[in-house]
């Protein structure tokens, strides 16, 4: 089930309101949901004293083990949990695959579970996707079975029955307003939300009353349209209201009475920031990756006129060597072409360092020496802007460097991020006159069995609040477009798939000290 985008909990409701029978509107929503999901179907399973039954079904009619569904007197799984046996296919048909379990409850009472089969590939576990999809289901199945209660849910929108239960059940502020712009339903979400309006204030009063901030015209005329269209309209808007830019999905729909007059419009408010955010750091990644292809090709380039340059430099050699000495060279002529060659020959070995780091190379795990690691990633830095000024500390272990099985390309991308961060933390530290510039100290040592590489900045340290988050894809304390937040995370990664672990030590006002800690190899320990 998707967890990118909230608006599916929209679908389904929209689904379910076009049909007036109970189990016509299951049977819709539960089509939506399988059609969105690209599951190949989705079942409402119950239990009776026969054991577990399925008795909303939509897609492929594929029977399952009732036992790994629902027990015949026990409560439903666990959210997110799997079928353990994939479901037998009829003769000559598709399918199979692990299913998705979710319990539906409606308060404390268990009613069956919801199957998707098989499960979305991208499926997670606790979104509030899957809450708010689970929770208008359990509703409309309690609704189908004709529970006790069921009139009390099909009270009105005003009160507090069926409709009510389902807004409040939603993790979206949502409201309906009739024909005269008059509010008819309030949902919890848009008590608690920005503008914070308790549900007693709003009902029955004019929506412009309720929501002042909110320009008059613009709203009077985006409720209109959908009155006199009668399609869905969607669009975005942004708030300060709390203080910060918020982004919001507004999706006003037209609601019909049995003849197909529209008598309300639904409004579904989703906070779309954090989804937006994501979508963008993404973009920002896929750009960054586009550049370092375009500069590899760059430098790959860069390489033929250089070539062009050493041969023209050396044949200028052989020229002067061969002057009479009647005719010398002009004087520092022989200097200046070794200066030219040598020069050459230097750029031509960062740029062939630079390919070799950039290509794509098998992860095939040979035995590194950390050493080694280090003196490769320095010399790559050496040139970098970030490391002119940069006091580097070099405190290696003495027996020739630790020595650990894994991927040399990927050691030294770790190396090099964990250093640039380093840089990072150091370049706006000022000392004293009478202390060490601030620097980067790296040590190497052999402890426990394992191979250890710190890498320590003398920078401001790492606050206590985001140090749980300092792995987390895409979090950076960086200003935009100097960071993606993907360094850390990837690091910690690589160094996890080698058997290993990335640790942080930090203190406020004490610099921080990344510590990678990897398995030494066979050949190195005593």
């Amino acid at each position: 089930m998707t967890t990118s985008d909230p608006s599916l909990v929209t679908e389904l409701l929209r689904a379910a309101g076009a049909h007036d029978s109970p189990d016509a509107a299951l049977g819709a929503a539960l089509e939506r949901l399988r059609a969105s999901t690209g599951a190949r179907a989705a079942a409402v399973w119950i239990a009776d004293r026969t054991g577990a039954m399925r008795r909303w079904a939509a897609g492929d009619e594929q029977p399952a083990e009732r036992a790994a569904v629902l027990a015949a007197d026990g409560p439903p799984r666990d959210a997110g949990s799997a079928i353990a046996h994939p479901p037998t296919p009829p003769s000559g048909g598709s399918g199979g695959g692990i299913a998705r379990a979710l319990p539906l409850l409606v308060g404390a009472r268990k009613l069956g579970v919801l199957v998707l089969a098989p499960a979305p590939v991208d499926g997670g576990s606790g979104t509030a996707d899957e809450s708010g999809v689970a929770a208008l289901l359990a509703l409309l199945v309690d609704r189908a079975q004709g529970s006790a209660g069921v009139a009390e849910h099909a009270a009105g929108l005003t009160g507090r029955g069926f409709v009510g239960q389902v807004g409040d059940a939603l993790p979206l502020g949502v409201y309906v307003v009739d024909r005269d712009y008059r509010v008819q339903l309030w949902n919890r979400k848009r008590e608690v939300g920005t503008d914070g309006v308790a549900r007693e204030d709003a009902l029955g009063r004019s929506i412009f009353e309720v929501l002042p901030r909110q320009n008059a015209a613009v709203m009077r005329a985006e409720l209109d349209a959908v009155v006199a269209t009668g399609r869905l309209q969607q669009l975005q808007v942004e708030s300060h209201a709390t203080g910060e830019r918020r982004s919001y999905r507004l999706t006003k729909i037209p609601m019909r009475d049995a003849d197909g007059a529209i008598t309300h419009v639904i409004t579904v408010g989703e906070d779309v920031t954090e989804w937006r955010a994501a979508l963008e750091r993404t973009a920002q990644a896929e750009k960054l990756a586009a550049v370092g292809q375009l500069a590899a090709g760059v430098m790959h380039e860069i390489n033929n006129p250089l070539a062009t340059i050493a041969a023209c430099a050396e044949t200028m050699t052989l020229a002067l060597a061969e002057l009479p000495r009647e005719r010398p060279a002009p004087p520092g002529f022989a200097e200046y072409l070794r200066i030219v060659d040598h020069e050459v020959h230097r750029c031509r070995r960062i740029t062939e360092g630079l390919l070799d780091f950039s290509r794509a190379k098998s992860t095939e795990q040979v035995v590194v020496a950390l050493d080694a690691v280090i003196e490769q990633t320095l010399f790559l830095l050496k040139h970098h802007a970030r490391f002119r000024h940069c006091r580097v500390r070099l405190e290696l272990d003495d027996a020739g460097g630790p020595r650990v099985l894994g991927a040399p390309d990927q050691l030294t991308q770790v190396t090099m991020a964990l250093l640039l961060n380093a840089a990072d933390a150091v370049r706006a530290v000022v000392r004293g006159e009478d202390e060490e510039p601030a620097g980067v100290t790296v040590h190497t040592r052999r402890q426990d069995g394992e191979g250890i590489l710190e890498i320590a900045d003398d920078g401001p340290g790492v606050p206590a609040e985001l140090r749980t988050k300092i792995f987390e894809p895409f979090f950076t304390t960086k200003a935009p477009g100097e960071g993606t937040g993907l360094g850390l995370a990837i690091c910690y990664g690589i160094v996890r798939d080698h058997g290993g672990r990335l640790e942080l030590d930090t203190a406020p006002g004490g610099g921080a000290t990344f510590r990678v800690a990897l398995p030494l190899a066979e050949s190195d320990r005593s």
